[in-house]
């Protein structure tokens, strides 16, 4: 099965689409409780009641329709980790591997406002990835800095990755205070907007009552055997990648290196948001895939095929 995904034609998505389906129907038949989903329609100035009853009357529908947003992210994925020569042939590999990691949890299959951060904070991190080879990136940082804090806006802890693109900035770009400026720009103009937004719809006075800062720490855990398990499998998988990618580093340009530092950022700061859950792991563990994804995509590509299969079925 690992080989038609390993080829980049219409018969791999066409296989893609089935095996998502098939991977998930699990949770389409059988979503989880409301209560699993850790105030999941909540953002930090406003919350979409709609979404918790949409939920409530038809729970199959609602997540059979964020899978079908998931595999529409995991092919945009998959085209940027092509585009930034992640890997060393295309594949369909990583949104196979996207798509394998969101099916470790049924909440993380369920839209949220997390999952739009997630969303956000990707495409800031495709476009921070590009920098390195645009000459005049002012714009360009101006637009990662508004990602980054319209991801805030849905889910605050993302406020976090504030500090992670600031560090993308100066390792792909030499110093400049412009750029910087800009970035801090970016961030700004949204939170402006927003306040002012609240400001004018007369809620000033209760700005302290609508701020849901989602900084909750875990509470409790889900069963302690599937947990044991999912993080001794993950915990492999992700220092199995990570020899790889040393292991083939050598052989990439400065720049793929350079990035594969900036995935290696984008994990740690990502596993440190996915801490704050009431249940643990939770929702906010999305923001988590993207940057394992990336790296489980490279332990499907060892020159030994026999290992490649045995991972992919581990």
């Amino acid at each position: 099965m690992l080989r038609i995904f390993k080829q980049n034609d219409i018969s791999s998505a066409f296989a893609l689409v089935i095996f998502t389906f098939l991977l998930k129907a699990k949770y389409i038949w059988h979503p989880p409780g409301l209560n699993e989903l850790d105030d999941f329609q909540h953002g930090m100035l406003f919350s979409f009641p709609q979404l918790s009853a949409f939920y409530t009357h038809h729970p199959s529908l609602y997540v059979f329709l964020s899978i079908c947003l998931l595999l529409c992210f995991s092919i945009y994925f998959n085209r940027v980790i092509t585009r930034e020569k992640f890997l060393q042939r295309k594949s369909y590999l990583p949104a196979l591997s996207f798509l394998l990691l969101s099916s470790f949890a049924p909440v993380l299959n369920v839209f949220s406002t997390a999952m739009v951060a997630s969303l956000i904070l990707f495409i800031a991190f495709s476009k921070t990835m590009q920098l390195y080879h645009i000459s005049n990136p002012r714009k360009v940082c101006f637009d990662i800095g508004m990602l980054v804090s319209v991801a805030a806006l849905f889910y605050f802890p993302s406020i976090l990755f504030f500090f992670l693109f600031m560090a993308l900035l100066l390792l792909l770009r030499p110093f400049s205070l412009e750029e910087n400026m800009a970035y801090l720009l970016g961030i700004l103009t949204p939170i402006y907007l927003s306040l002012s937004l609240v400001y004018l719809s007369g809620h000033w006075h209760q700005l302290n009552h609508l701020v849901f800062l989602n900084l909750t720490p875990p509470l409790k855990t889900m069963a302690v055997f599937p947990l044991i398990l999912l993080t001794v499998v993950s915990i492999s998988m992700l220092v199995y990648g990570l020899y790889l990618v040393n292991q083939a580093g050598m052989k990439n340009a400065i720049s793929v290196r350079k990035k594969w530092n900036g995935v290696v950022l984008y994990l740690f700061f990502a596993c440190i948001i996915g801490i704050f859950s009431k249940v643990f792991p939770g929702v906010p563990w999305i923001l988590t895939i993207a940057p394992i994804s990336i790296i489980l995509s490279q332990t499907f590509l060892n020159n030994k095929e026999k290992y490649n299969t045995f991972t992919f079925y581990f």
